[in-house]
């Protein structure tokens, strides 16, 4: 598979994960909206075709290439694709329940779009785990940087 694929799937995973993770935290606490989204402190970026740098609080932390992807085997490379896919599919269908939450005069309608986030938020959470698991198996490792989401994924999991 070509590595410059596998870069632009680790990066829309990691992408998603900046975006829903302040979120989740909001969905696992039951807090409500901020008047204006918080700076994440662990941020990704593709910042060229090959390279995505991982920066905390503004000081990189990682650089993950396409060369260090390309050392994967040919199932692994694949797996990685199809949890992009995966995670890319329960993103959309969060964004468009997410703003539903506690929306309702029914308790039962709540009731159950929060199950819905409960089930989408354990599996973005799972497809994130098994992203980084592969990504520690080529040195890069990024679980400390992500720990307050993997926390976050945690605590779902015990809901």
């Amino acid at each position: 598979m070509d590595p410059i694929t596998l870069i632009g799937a680790v990066s829309t995973v990691l992408n998603i994960v900046d975006q829903v993770s302040n979120q989740l935290e909001r969905f696992k606490d039951n807090k409500p909206e901020p008047a204006e989204e918080p700076e994440h402190s662990v941020i990704a970026t593709r910042e060229r075709p090959d390279t995505i740098i991982v920066r905390q609080h503004g000081h990189e932390v990682e650089r993950i290439t396409a060369a260090d992807l390309d050392r994967l085997d040919e199932a692994s490379q694949g797996l990685i694709k199809a949890l992009e896919a995966s995670m890319q599919r329960h993103y959309q269908i969060w964004i468009t329940v997410y703003p539903k939450r506690d929306q309702s005069a029914d308790p039962i309608v709540n009731a159950q779009v929060n199950q819905q986030l409960k089930e989408l938020g354990k599996s973005m959470c799972s497809d994130l785990d098994r992203i980084l698991r592969y990504l520690d198996s080529i040195d890069k490792y990024l679980e400390d940087h992500y720990n307050t989401v993997r926390f976050v994924c945690g605590e779902l999991e015990s809901m």
